[in-house]
């Protein structure tokens, strides 16, 4: 089986040689570590690690923004947040860059071990607290998307062509895509635009993310 490569990205030396050394005993091999987000990022790129276990309070640059740029040039790379902080700004932030588990600090070894096994595997681990502010998290958010799809009373077809609007397709590609005339696709694209109450496309995306219409 072949041995999973982390990177352990922790500004406090305490913490961090602790994470260190329960993963050595379980027979990880550490190939880095960072004691902030800028590191994180340069020994991932150079490196590449298969997980790296990542801290979101870290000075010089955040474990947000170190995931998004590692997630960015090491699309395989998969990052487990481990941290002190559950509040749900962070949650979102984090859920939003496409991390690929989020824990506390407070986990015990045992279940740390565990949840990176998960992780290499390809699975999502959570902690439970964590997990519901997630889960409340998306039914707000379906909630909301919900209502504001009522209220300017778009069709199920004007919101997969808007959907196709924010990856940039064309109406020629809109067309090819949900095979229909560019004069129908075009018609659709001015509805969507009427009804949201925009004058251009980018407008429109920009609200209908905004409204939890659409999401990223």
């Amino acid at each position: 089986m072949k041995q999973v490569k982390i990177l352990v990205a922790e500004d406090h030396d305490l913490v961090r040689n602790k994470l260190i050394a329960v993963l050595k005993i379980r027979g990880f091999e550490v190939i880095g570590e960072a004691k902030n987000g800028e590191q994180a990022v340069i020994w991932a790129r150079n490196l590449k690690p298969d997980i790296v276990l990542m801290d979101l309070k870290m000075p010089r640059l955040d474990g947000i923004s170190a995931c998004r740029k590692i997630k960015k040039f090491l699309p395989e790379c998969k990052v487990l947040v481990l941290t002190s902080f559950d509040e749900e700004e962070l949650i979102q932030n984090a859920v939003d860059v496409d991390v690929d588990g989020y824990l506390l600090k407070d986990i015990s070894p045992k279940d740390l071990i565990v949840a990176i096994k998960e992780t290499s595997k390809g699975n999502y681990p959570l902690d439970s607290q964590i997990a519901k502010k997630v889960v409340g998290e998306l039914k707000a958010r379906r909630e909301k998307g919900r209502r504001a799809v009522a209220k300017h009373g778009l069709t199920p077809r004007e919101l997969v062509v808007l959907k196709l609007i924010a990856k940039g397709y064309s109406n020629k590609e809109i067309a090819n895509e949900l095979i229909l005339s560019e004069h129908t696709a075009k018609y659709h694209v001015c509805q969507i635009l009427n009804k949201l109450g925009k004058n251009d496309r980018l407008q429109a995306v920009i609200y209908a993310l905004k409204c939890g219409i659409i999401r990223k």
